[in-house]
């Protein structure tokens, strides 16, 4: 590595870590969740946090898009009465009267670089689908055409996860699945002493990771090395899951190889190393038991 190189690297990671500080100030034990959070939008991929009401859900991913310079932000509580109208934006008249069938999107999911949506299994189907090729593809269908989105990545949010076809299938495009859990006694007394009328006060915007930061990042993990000693513990796991009755694609093992290695990237590392195999709980399994279990199954080997 050339001294310019190291330098470029060394100033990435002073971002990087005051733009997570940033983020989790006054945010009372929710650091590992908005780290978790970043590291899955230097990805270019989504979380998921499950849990109740009230636990800063919402608050996080709005101090999340901040991180991001130049950043769109999409926001939206969804209800099994929501229609396609308030996620992707209104039909276009003009369109209409041209025989077209095209929405206006601006301001709306389709044109937002990091978005949170709030109760995401609430939505009927037709929604679901839709979001599917919007989260999965970065493109929308719009008419008789599809179109491009910036999207960085999509925050949802829920209280619990349905057992349907769809909503797996959906369930799926969130690599990052973390649940959220009221603060602790200990952290409680910290909460209630905060000064909610104080603010936040969010970085300056020329501080966010910009689209050139994020392509040098890229670059930077593409040139990644996954050592041998990982790939086997990642083969272990993934025979354990099947014998357990718990399907991981193949899409979702290569993803997960793509956060280490983004992980790796943000650190200045040449390698995955084995602690970075420390994700796979938030990353493999559906909720807290079996994340539990499978951060148990790691720590025997």
């Amino acid at each position: 590595m050339t001294e310019d190189n190291f330098l470029v690297q060394r100033s990435r990671r002073a971002s990087l870590k005051a733009s997570i500080e940033a983020i989790e100030r006054g945010l009372v034990e929710r650091g590992q969740t908005v780290r978790l959070c970043f590291l899955a939008a230097l990805a270019g991929e989504h979380s998921l946090l499950i849990g109740p009401p009230g636990t800063a859900k919402s608050e996080l991913a709005r101090r999340l898009h901040t991180a991001f310079r130049d950043a769109s932000y999409f926001e939206r509580l969804l209800t099994r009465f929501s229609v396609p109208e308030e996620i992707f934006g209104p039909l276009s008249i003009k369109a209409l009267e041209e025989d077209r069938y095209e929405r206006h999107t601006a301001g709306f999911l389709p044109e937002a670089s990091i978005a949170f949506i709030d109760e995401v299994f609430k939505a009927n189907s037709a929604i679901l689908n839709a979001l599917l090729t919007l989260l999965n593809e970065r493109q929308f269908d719009n008419g008789a055409g599809r179109q491009n989105c910036p999207l960085i990545s999509v925050i949802g949010a829920t209280n619990d996860v349905p057992e349907d076809e769809v909503a797996e299938a959906f369930f799926d495009r969130f690599l990052v699945r973390l649940p959220v859990v009221p603060v602790s006694t200990a952290g409680f007394g910290v909460l209630l002493r905060a000064a909610p009328g104080r603010g936040w006060v969010p970085p300056a915007p020329e501080s966010g990771v910009g689209e050139s930061d994020r392509l040098a990042l890229t670059n930077d993990a593409l040139a990644v090395e996954v050592p041998a000693a990982a790939v086997d513990v990642l083969g272990e796991l993934r025979r354990h899951l099947a014998a357990e009755q718990l399907h991981v694609s193949d899409r979702r093992w290569v993803k997960i190889v793509w956060l280490m290695r983004v992980a790796a990237a943000s650190e200045g590392r040449a390698a995955v190393a084995l602690w970075d195999l420390l994700l796979l709980p938030w990353l493999t399994a559906f909720d807290a038991a079996r994340q539990t279990t499978v951060a148990d199954w790691l720590a025997t080997r």
